[in-house]
């Protein structure tokens, strides 16, 4: 029969603590940058399609809509995050970039979240009438 040494059980989990605790900070630190990527990803796309929808209507200006639009997405909802940048870039395609940086809680380590969404504005109006002519020209293939 064996004798179990008193304070036996202490000694490991003052061993086995700190491991587990530093697992746990990691998941957590791990959790706010992928809620953050995902947040800033969507807002890149959600900003960058309005933006190109404006551009072709009366008196649009693209960057203005996805200025104002990123500003009001990018702001809210990212907890842990520090030095929140936006670039945006229009042309033939409207282009936001987030850019942001998380504290990895060990060390001063800072993980750097880039997020970029891209939309080409199309022209409802102009596509539809493409979509219906091409209907049109298969149908009278047909007969």
């Amino acid at each position: 029969m064996r004798k179990i040494k008193k304070g036996s059980f202490t000694v490991e989990a003052a061993l086995l603590m700190p491991v587990i605790f530093l697992v746990l900070m990691g998941l957590l630190y791990l959790n706010f940058y992928v809620h953050n990527r995902a947040w800033l990803t969507a807002a890149a796309y959600e900003a960058a399609v309005s933006g190109s929808m404006e551009g072709y209507s009366k008196n649009g200006n693209s960057y203005e809509k996805a200025d104002n639009q990123g500003r009001m997405l990018g702001s809210a909802g990212l907890p842990g995050g520090e030095n929140l940048r936006m670039q945006i870039s229009t042309g033939k395609s409207v282009q936001v970039t987030y850019r942001m940086e998380i504290p990895a809680g060990f060390l001063g380590l800072k993980w750097k979240i880039k997020a970029t969404g891209k939309a080409v504005p199309l022209r409802p109006v102009g596509w539809i009438r493409k979509v219906k002519s091409s209907r049109d020209a298969v149908e009278e293939v047909r007969q």
